[in-house]
């Protein structure tokens, strides 16, 4: 009977505590939403005639605060992930986790956990503004490297912090929410059977375009940059749904330059050039300065400037120019930089993400 008591006791105690363990989770979530975290850096209101004067030159800049503790290599994947480098490894957590499940993103309610991987940084005595930032900056460097997830409203994505203390020791959860537990998806593409649809819409056109081109990969980029100009007209309503995303580029065919930039990478990931997204301001022949993205891209591991937008025809005293033109295709710093100047911070809450050196002269 004594035995039993005991039993009886112990038992007791262990649902106690498990009570006051479940008490003290249910009191202790906090919820970390970045709501507007990207919101569209580039108007794309930007005039394309320009004249070459007043060169503009940039420094190297370098990523502050998030020094790389990680001494793993680029991770596997299936485009140019050149922003994922210079992520530090808590970065790298989140950002891997999102590209292994994009196919997932179009759910309803999706969650990503993380788990406690987390931690130890929440246990900081400033781990939550460094969460923060090391969260902004995974999102920030994921969409410049997946132009391919244009279905993805990055304002929906919100970061969730659950804190259980017990006995003096709190242990943190995270996960990635959608904003309202709704999902991710951007107006555009409200239901993952619309996502799914324009996905298969653009694969199946950057899959022809990359079969017509030939060559060396100088003259397959020519071939892409000559398609893709010819294919889109500039969006000068600048207010269009898709006109900032690779949707719009390939299929309506109407953008602003980020959404020349973003066709040009997609294209090219898929043949596996490398080339990246690069964002700054670029300064017009009226000597007006507007926010502008344009590319990078690596031919025989030396890297050249192209810009699509710029390269497009234009409407020159009242009269068409039909010709393509190649005024900013593969050229180099001493050329591109007088009137494109970089801007490293991809948001305005984040940070300063360091670009390639580009090569002093074009391509020959």
């Amino acid at each position: 009977m004594k035995v039993f008591k005991r039993l009886l006791i112990i038992i007791l105690l262990i649902a106690i505590l498990y009570m006051i363990y479940y008490l003290y989770a249910k009191f202790n979530e906090n919820d970390m939403s970045f709501s507007n975290l990207l919101s569209p850096v580039f108007s794309g209101n930007t005039n394309n005639v320009i004249t070459l004067d007043n060169t503009v030159s940039h420094g190297s800049i370098s990523i502050s605060g998030i020094e790389d503790s990680s001494t793993e290599s680029t991770i596997s994947f299936k485009g140019y992930n050149y922003y994922y480098d210079s992520l530090n490894s808590y970065s790298k957590i989140f950002y891997k986790k999102l590209e292994e499940n994009i196919s997932n993103l179009t759910k309803t309610n999706y969650k990503i956990d993380y788990g406690t991987s987390f931690n130890t940084l929440l246990n900081e005595s400033n781990g939550t503004d460094k969460i923060s930032v090391y969260f902004q900056a995974a999102i920030d460097a994921f969409f410049y490297d997946h132009p391919e997830i244009f279905y993805i409203d990055s304002t929906k994505i919100s970061l969730y912090t659950k804190s259980v203390s017990l006995l003096g020791k709190t242990t943190y959860y995270v996960s990635i929410i959608p904003e309202n537990n709704a999902n991710y998806l951007s107006s555009a593409f409200p239901t993952e059977a619309s996502a799914k649809q324009a996905i298969a819409e653009v694969e199946g056109l950057r899959n022809s375009l990359a079969s017509k081109t030939s060559g060396n990969d100088y003259n397959k980029v020519k071939q892409v940059h000559d398609t893709l100009i010819n294919m889109i007209v500039y969006d000068t309503t600048y207010s269009r749904k898709n006109t900032h995303n690779i949707y719009g580029a390939l299929i309506e065919k109407k953008v602003v330059c980020e959404g020349y930039s973003k066709a040009f990478k997609y294209v090219l990931d898929y043949m596996g050039i490398p080339c990246i997204l690069v964002g700054g301001t670029g300064t017009n022949s009226s000597g007006k300065t507007e926010s502008h993205m344009w590319n990078y891209i690596k031919l025989n591991d030396t890297w050249y400037a192209v810009d699509l937008t710029w390269d497009d025809p234009i409407v020159v005293g009242g009269k068409t120019k039909n010709t393509i033109r190649h005024d900013y295709f593969v050229k180099g710093s001493i050329t591109f930089n007088k009137n494109h100047v970089v801007n490293n911070r991809i948001s305005e809450n984040g940070l300063d993400f360091p670009v390639p050196t580009l090569s002093l002269y074009e391509y020959r």
